[in-house]
């Protein structure tokens, strides 16, 4: 069954990366989708990757296209399918949906991705590492998937989760940004504790053998 425009319109909107949620075509979007205008919404999620010049993805492209030939806006929807061919033709791999991309110099890239699919992939790892199980085993538990992966720190069905990465010397653990529990959602995370938990794995280390370097 085809998607209406304003389901496109939505689901474009919703994985739009956080980077842009303070530009005024953005803003502009969403205050038309709430009036029922999905056209000007539409296109001004067009006048955002515009004005922006970064690339957006073909999926991008090819649904507000979609959407723009069943409202019959036809103008924009051939413009919708050059841009798709642009992305394509811009990138020498296929950009996903949900992430947008620009050049900050000759050999490099600047990435954005949507807060709501890092939302979907960290529930679906989540998931796969058996958290609701771990909510329930104070201490830390070690994900391992390979050359990465995470150790949870659980207290008392509170979460919190720092990544790791192999390195030449042992494993590397992005430490210092973690501010907030992951679990209650935002809840503040006290010097204190952030200073006794990192003692706490650093002994955990030392039991388990592991060398361990702190960002």
């Amino acid at each position: 069954m085809e998607s209406s425009p304003k389901k496109i319109i939505k689901r474009m909107i919703d994985y739009i990366p956080e980077f842009y949620k303070n530009h005024r075509q953005f803003q502009n979007s969403i205050e038309f989708y709430g009036t029922n205008e999905f056209g000007l919404a539409l296109e001004s999620l067009v006048e955002l990757a515009d004005e922006t010049d970064h690339y957006f993805s073909e999926e991008f492209w090819t649904e507000l296209g979609k959407a723009a030939n069943i409202m019959g806006m036809d103008k924009v929807s051939s413009y919708c399918k050059k841009q798709s061919k642009k992305t394509l033709a811009g990138l020498d791999y296929k950009l996903p949906f949900g992430w947008t991309t620009y050049k900050v110099s000759e050999n490099n890239f600047q990435v954005h991705i949507s807060e709501k699919l890092n939302e979907e992939w960290k529930t679906e790892r989540r998931k796969k590492d058996g958290i609701e199980k771990l909510l329930t085993e104070n201490g830390i538990h070690f994900s391992n998937k390979g050359r990465n992966g995470y150790i949870y720190f659980v207290e008392n069905g509170k979460l919190l989760e720092f990544e790791w990465e192999l390195e030449v010397g042992g494993i590397r653990l992005w430490f210092e940004a973690e501010n907030h529990w992951c679990l209650p959602a935002k809840l503040d995370l006290k010097k204190e504790d952030k200073s006794r938990i990192k003692q706490l794995i650093i002994d955990w280390a030392e039991r388990n053998n592991e060398k361990i370097e702190f960002d």
